[in-house]
């Protein structure tokens, strides 16, 4: 555990409170966006440059590798012929600021990594494949897209044997990457809550998965494929997200929102020319950028229409194609498209903050406009702060004056992530105290707990609290008492003379005024007096007959300290 910055403290060493504002539209926006690079770094760099600024970005996954064998990871960079080195597009996206986190897609035929997963000596084959291309460059993790679990030729049938495989696989790798100090990120498609009688991937094992996992990025989108219709519909998104959350905690979980748009032909009145017989048919589709869709309207006359349900645009557009050597060979297609824009990416964005999301994922960087950029740095903006929920607790509720107690807090989202590196603050507030005050200062450790032994001068109202920032409120603790038994000293001699007369001085601590005090002698009361501004007070003692004399004081309670008692002092008279 974290230890606070002051390992014992005492209320007598003060210092003075900062006071903090609150968050507000001028903060820099919070880190929400993560998303896959499709190409090469000439292509999509200036895009993201221009519209993202990286100011919104929290990590990267380069599209860079495929997965032919346990034993053999192909990289697709170098296949692409790309005109940079891949050290050269690494060094371009670190200096940018970016977590790189290369995505790993499974380019094997279908059922073959089942099978791979399915034996233990290939599986530890393949972490080690993993492990080892991770450390060749440095990356801060790896992403995971393995999807032929859910391609034609996979059935579900199958899930029942693969679903644990899968699983000790994951935990296998996490358990490499983790102590290489690196992250694991792992794609799928949606699942679903059984109650929404949605069709949902479970074969990937979300609740089994998460305690081993950095990300989840849930791929939604491809809703419609081979007919008309919207790419990601946003209350199917929230569906997943719903109980992707209720099986991991939301920190960790990322909705991947689409960058592009899919154009159906949906009819076709005449006769094709040849060059477009075949390509020119009902059901035929092409995938375009959100960039270009937004321009069919002005390209082709009418107007898109915004659905709120799905949160994405429709629009129908009829195109010519003309053999340009015979106009008597002309075909008309009508056209239906459906795409995002920036209120689909700002609808999108906005359940990171409903739900607590560890963000979005955006497939890919460079289809987007600047203004569906913009509307998610806006969004991340507005995202109120995440909750800190802190637990403190002390061995005692009571300690004699000097001694010490053991303080405990915990530090938490509400899906009961522990927060690392928070800074805390261990606050006191006595009855002479009209704020509270600020003692001594930690971090919490990797468990969300900072703990420390600490001394009170008296009794006190006492709590933790986390420090404000754009990311997070305020996490203060519940207030605990811990009261203080004063500690009371005497001089009182050893042995006096029979009738001599003999000063004695106490005083009380925590030093205060005007605590009534009672001496006892011989369990009678001998004098009721009162303590200085020092907490000091006096009295005069004559013995009458030799022998021995005890001697006693008790205190009242005050607003520093409960009512106490000293020992009996044995006096002997001679």
């Amino acid at each position: 555990m974290r230890k606070l910055g002051i390992g014992v403290f005492a209320i007598i060493f003060a210092i003075s409170s900062t006071i903090i504002s609150p968050a507000t539209a001028d903060n820099p926006p919070r880190r929400i966006v993560s998303g896959w690079l499709d190409g090469s770094p000439t292509v999509y760099l200036p895009s993201v440059d221009q519209n993202f600024k990286y100011e919104v970005i929290k990590d990267v996954s380069p599209f860079w590798y495929g997965l032919l064998s346990e034993s053999n990871i192909r990289d697709k960079y170098t296949l692409g012929l790309y005109t940079k080195p891949i050290t050269v597009a690494i060094s371009d996206l670190r200096s940018r600021g970016l977590v790189l986190l290369p995505t790993i897609t499974d380019d094997q035929p279908v059922r073959v990594l089942a099978g791979i997963l399915a034996n233990e000596s290939r599986r530890a084959v393949l972490v080690k494949s993993i492990r080892d291309l991770v450390a060749k460059y440095n990356y801060d993790g790896i992403d995971l897209d393995f999807e032929k679990f859910y391609a034609k030729g996979e059935t579900r049938a199958n899930w029942v044997a693969m679903k644990p495989n899968w699983v000790s696989f994951i935990k296998e790798l996490s358990t490499v990457l983790h102590a290489d100090g690196k992250l694991l990120s792992v794609t799928t498609p949606p699942d679903f809550d059984k109650a929404t009688k949605r069709a949902g991937n479970w074969v990937y094992a979300w609740a089994e998965m998460g305690p081993y996992i950095d990300r989840l990025r849930i791929m939604a989108y491809d809703y419609s494929t081979t007919t008309a219709g919207p790419i990601g519909p946003l209350d199917w998104t929230e569906d997943a997200i719903k109980y992707a959350v209720t099986q991991m905690p939301a920190s960790k979980v990322y909705v991947g929102i689409p960058g592009y748009g899919r154009d159906w032909i949906t009819k076709v009145d005449g006769s094709c020319p040849t060059a477009f017989a075949t390509s020119i048919v009902v059901g035929g589709r092409a995938a375009l950028s959100m960039k270009d869709a937004v321009n069919l309207p002005t390209v082709y006359g009418g107007a898109a229409k915004y659905n709120t349900t799905y949160a994405e645009n429709s629009f129908v557009y009829r195109k010519q194609y003309t053999d340009p050597t015979n106009s008597a060979i002309t075909c008309t297609a009508t056209r239906t498209v459906w795409y995002p824009d920036e209120r689909s990416y700002a609808a999108r964005a906005a359940l990171v903050g409903k739900y607590r999301l560890g963000g979005i994922a955006v497939w890919t960087f460079g289809k987007e406009t600047p203004a569906a950029a913009q509307a998610i740095t806006t969004a991340a903006k507005a995202i109120a702060p995440d909750v800190v929920v802190t637990v403190m607790s002390t061995d005692l509720s009571q300690i004699d004056y000097g001694s010490t107690f053991n303080l405990t807090g915990t530090f938490k989202l509400p899906d009961k992530t522990p927060i690392a590196g928070l800074n805390v603050r261990f606050e006191v507030k006595s009855a002479t105290d009209a704020t509270w005050r600020s003692i001594a200062a930690g971090t919490t450790d990797a468990n969300g707990v900072v703990s420390s032994a600490a001394i009170l001068g008296q009794k006190s109202q006492i709590r933790l609290v986390s420090e404000l920032s754009w990311e997070r409120l305020e996490g203060k603790s519940a207030e605990k008492l811990i009261a203080v038994t004063p500690r009371i000293n005497l001089t009182l001699p050893t042995s006096v003379k029979v009738n001599g007369n003999y000063e004695v001085i106490g005083q009380i601590l925590p030093a205060t005024a005007a605590v009534n005090v009672t001496v006892k002698r011989n369990g009678a009361v001998f004098a009721n007096l009162v303590t200085d501004q020092s907490g000091g007070f006096k009295f005069m003692i004559s013995e009458k007959e030799a022998g021995l004399a005890s001697y006693q004081v008790v205190t009242a309670a005050s607003a520093s300290a409960d009512a106490g008692s000293s020992q009996p002092y044995l006096l002997l008279v001679r």
